[in-house]
C-alpha cells in the first residue's frame, strides 16, 4: 500500500505541473504571435517617417535605421552602431515590442521565431509594390473632390495645421447651447477623433464616422447654430487626410466604402492631397494597392482604369 501511494502522488504531481506548463505555452504563443505581428507593423510604419515628421513627446521611432525620439514635438535622431540598425523587436516574455539597434539577420529571426511570415515588415512589403495604371502615371495629381466655396479648409495639411480644423469645430460647439452634451461632443469631434481621422493610417471610414456625428449632434433638440454646425461637419468631410511616403511612394488615401448616416453627407468623399501618386492608394497600415482595387473611388462611383478616373 505504501509502494502505491509512493508511485500514485509523483504522478500526480507530474500531470498537475505538464498541465500548467502546457496553459503558459499556450498563452506564450498567443503574445508572442501578436508580438511579431506588432513588430511588424512598426517596422512598417517607420518606413514613413522623415526627421521632419510631426510627433509626441517622449515617442520612440526609427528614421533611416537611426533611434529617433521625440523632444518638444521634433524628432532627435541617435546612429546605431557600426553593422546595426534601429528596429522593432518582438518582446520574448512578455506582452509588447522593442525598439533597439541589432543587426537585421537577428531582427528577421527574431520575428520569424514568433511564427509570423512576411520578414521583418511583414507582407505589406510585397504589397506595396502595386503598379499604377498606364492612364493614372500620367497625371501628376488626383483631382479634388472639393468644392469652391470651401477651398480655405482644403489646402494641403501639415500635422501643425489640424488644430485649427479641430478648433473651428469647437468653436461653434461651444456656441451651440448644448456643449456639455454626453461625451462631451465639443472636444471628443474636434481635437480627439477630429484630427485622428485625418492621419494617414487612420480606418478609411473613420473621418466619415466623425462627420455624421456632427451632423447628428448640430440636429439634436436646442442646438442654436444648426446650419453652420453641418456646413462645419461638411467641409470637414471633404478635407484631405495625411499621405505619408511609403518606400519612396506617397499614395493617395483610400476612399470610405459605405453610405453615411446623414443625408447630408451623402455624395461628401474627403480630397487628396496635391502630389500624391493618383494611381497607387493605401497607408503603412493598409498596404499600397493599384488604383481600380477596392476603395480607390468615393462610395457609389466605379472606377475607369483605362481613364483613371471615378464615375
Amino acid at each position: 500500500m505504501h509502494f502505491i501511494h509512493s508511485f500514485v502522488l509523483p504522478f500526480t504531481l507530474v500531470v498537475a505541473a505538464s498541465a500548467s506548463t502546457i496553459g503558459d505555452l499556450t498563452t506564450r504563443a498567443a503574445f508572442s504571435r501578436q508580438n511579431g505581428l506588432d513588430a511588424q507593423a512598426l517596422n512598417r510604419k517607420f518606413t514613413s517617417l522623415s526627421a521632419d515628421s510631426s510627433c509626441t513627446s517622449g515617442e520612440n521611432a526609427c528614421i533611416d535605421g537611426k533611434f529617433a525620439q521625440c523632444a518638444n514635438s521634433k524628432f532627435v535622431l541617435s546612429p546605431c552602431g557600426s553593422g546595426l540598425t534601429c528596429i522593432a523587436l518582438p518582446l520574448v516574455n512578455s506582452r509588447g515590442t522593442s525598439i533597439t539597434c541589432d543587426t537585421e539577420a537577428d531582427a528577421a529571426q527574431r520575428i520569424k521565431n514568433t511564427g509570423v511570415t512576411g520578414g521583418i515588415a511583414g507582407k505589406r512589403d510585397i504589397e506595396t509594390r502595386a503598379t499604377a495604371p498606364p492612364a493614372c502615371a500620367a497625371k501628376k495629381a488626383r483631382r479634388s473632390y472639393l468644392d469652391k466655396n470651401v477651398l480655405s479648409i482644403s489646402k494641403r495639411i501639415a500635422q501643425s495645421d489640424l488644430g485649427a480644423v479641430a478648433q473651428s469645430w469647437q468653436t461653434l460647439c461651444e456656441a451651440s447651447g448644448q456643449s456639455q452634451a454626453a461625451g462631451d461632443p465639443c472636444v471628443t469631434l474636434a481635437g480627439l477623433n477630429g484630427i485622428s481621422s485625418l492621419l494617414a493610417n487612420a480606418d478609411a471610414c473613420a473621418q466619415q464616422d466623425n462627420a455624421d456625428a456632427m451632423v447628428s449632434f448640430a440636429k439634436l433638440p436646442g442646438i442654436k447654430n444648426k446650419s453652420a454646425l453641418i456646413a462645419n461637419a461638411i467641409a470637414y468631410r471633404k478635407h484631405p487626410r495625411n499621405a505619408l511616403n511609403i518606400n519612396g511612394v506617397v499614395p493617395s488615401t483610400l476612399f470610405c466604402e459605405k453610405a453615411p448616416k446623414n443625408a447630408e453627407l451623402k455624395g461628401v468623399a474627403n480630397a487628396q492631397l496635391a502630389g500624391v501618386n493618383p494611381g497607387l492608394f493605401g497607408s503603412p497600415a493598409t498596404g499600397i494597392v493599384a488604383f481600380g482595387a477596392s476603395g480607390t473611388c468615393p462610395f457609389g462611383k466605379k472606377a475607369n482604369v483605362a481613364a483613371c478616373s471615378c464615375t
